[in-house]
């Protein structure tokens, strides 16, 4: 998980952790699955101001444990590569929103292959019919880990991307009521995972817009998840229906969730079963297979119906200072969470958990920001509580927390200097594990600093270091690892901070 922070080069990533967790628009049509979920859009730059920023780094680097190992540590000098961006270019007949950054590690003294991690988030509108009828693709490109039990090594990675397409109906009723609806084909598609599946998902909202900044409605939806491996998944619909109220103030944002939501499982699983995956290492022989834990059973239908509720609130408490809140219950899956993954305040979105099953899962979470920004000072902390809970499947069980904290001041108007930390800790309180194969429980604690010179337009030059720490309850798979890496990079539009009090002087 610490290779990420390479994806968060100076330039961007404020813009990263800024704009990830903006709002839609009051109104928006959204049913909770696949990338519509959590209040519209997710990870993408929202607002009517048109935005381009990008750059490009490369560097070396060095790392004391490159296969992240709790004894007999190797170095390895890495090479560099990553680019990203953020696009925001709002339009009546063409809307496009993107938010990416890729990075390529070249592994000097062979230690592993060339590796290519990264995050995209985009989306592109066009108005058929200008304010009525819209086309919308929406992509979201990633990685997951492939056994959860291990270290994220290069070898325990998978490509994940989620695509979908349809168009967006909007009416208005009279001089306040409207009228939306959704039509959607998806597909979720695993590099190494027996998970990919074709989506077919439909919503309907019918509203009342009670003053300019707040809204009423009744929702519905429907989805059709058809998986290609049906021998290690069972094909399910999923219907939900909830009321919802919205509120977009000056200085507070709210949205409320009240509903339920159906699962219809065809041939739902009663046991389990391990398939072998080639690719990925173990602990103890890197060139070992890893076993990926899928479900399967004697068939027979299943009906799930659980309890849907989600609540938003941010409150502007100063012109420099902003909190956010938000938590919630819902019947979700592996593809949709992926889709809704939210950036933390370090700015990247890390690897998805691991992707044990395809069935749908209980998800109960909450999780809160504090940022605060100054005209040369910022200071970002998240935090996120989760519990996942699958109906007849305890073994999948997943408790997690995560905390990330971001400081950055600028120093001069050439200097900087950033301060980041990270803690991640999963448990899957069911599952007995062999100690060789990993371990059910572990923590990941990740500390950062970089000092960036600007010079000119255009040139930046970043050193940054960071160390990690993976400790777990049984086994052998703990480590301890330091990086650092010297970048140069090319930015013309490079992002700078928000600022809110922007009347104070430096």
């Amino acid at each position: 998980m610490v290779r990420c922070v390479v994806l968060a080069a100076m330039g961007s990533s404020m813009v990263f952790a800024t704009v990830a967790r903006a709002q839609e628009p009051a109104g928006e049509v959204d049913n909770g699955f696949g990338n519509f979920g959590q209040f519209g859009p997710t990870g993408l730059p929202t607002g009517r101001t048109p935005l381009l920023s990008y750059g490009a780094d490369v560097g070396l680097g060095e790392t004391d444990n490159v296969f992240l190992t709790s004894r007999d540590k190797v170095s390895q000098t890495i090479a560099t590569t990553d680019v990203d961006f953020v696009v925001n270019q709002p339009g009546r007949l063409l809307d496009v929103r993107a938010l990416g950054a890729f990075t390529d590690l070249a592994y000097l003294e062979g230690a592993y292959g060339n590796e290519f991690i990264g995050r995209f988030d985009g989306q592109v509108k066009y108005a058929l019919v200008p304010e009525r009828l819209i086309w919308v693709l929406r992509d979201d490109f990633g990685q997951a880990t492939l056994d959860a039990f291990t270290p994220t090594t290069p070898n325990n990675l998978e490509d994940v991307n989620y695509v979908s397409t349809g168009p967006d109906l909007d009416l208005r009723l009279g001089g306040t009521g409207f009228l939306k609806a959704t039509a959607r084909y998806a597909n979720a598609y695993y590099q190494t995972s027996p998970f990919d599946s074709n989506r077919l998902l439909a919503t309907l909202a019918a509203g009342l817009q009670l003053s300019a900044r707040s809204t009423v409605s009744l929702n519905g939806a429907a989805e059709r998840i058809l998986f290609k491996n049906t021998t290690v998944n069972n094909d399910f619909d999923r219907y939900s229906a909830f009321a919802r109220y919205e509120v977009q103030g000056a200085r507070t944002t709210f949205a409320l969730d009240l509903g339920g939501t159906r699962v219809e499982q065809k041939g739902d699983a009663t046991g389990v079963t391990t398939v072998t995956e080639p690719g990925a290492p173990t602990v103890t022989e890197p060139s070992a297979p890893i076993a990926v834990i899928a479900a399967t059973g004697p068939p027979h239908d299943t009906t799930t119906t659980e309890p849907l509720g989600r609540l938003e609130l941010g409150r502007a408490l100063s012109p420099s200072m902003r909190v956010n809140f938000a938590a919630g219950r819902e019947l979700t899956d592996a593809s949709s969470s992926f889709t809704t993954q939210q950036a933390g305040a370090i700015g990247t979105i890390n690897y998805a958990p691991t992707p044990l099953t395809s069935d749908v899962y209980t998800s109960t979470y909450a999780s809160g920001g504090w940022q605060y920004v100054r005209y040369r000072t910022m200071i970002d902390i998240t935090g996120r509580w989760e519990r996942d809970r699958y109906p007849g499947a305890s073994e999948f069980d997943l408790n997690s927390d995560s905390v990330q904290v971001r400081v950055q001041r600028r120093l001069t108007s050439a200097f900087s200097a950033e301060l980041i930390g990270s803690w991640y800790k999963t448990d899957y309180p069911n599952i007995a594990l062999d100690p060789l194969l990993g371990s059910p429980e572990s923590d990941t604690k990740m500390i950062g600093a970089v000092v960036a010179w600007r010079q000119g337009r255009w040139l930046q030059v970043s050193l940054r270091y960071d160390h990690s720490s993976y400790s777990v309850t049984q086994g052998a798979a703990g480590y301890g690892e330091n990086r650092i890496f010297l970048l140069v990079g090319y930015r013309p539009r490079t992002a700078v901070l928000p600022e809110p009090g922007a009347a104070e002087q430096p």
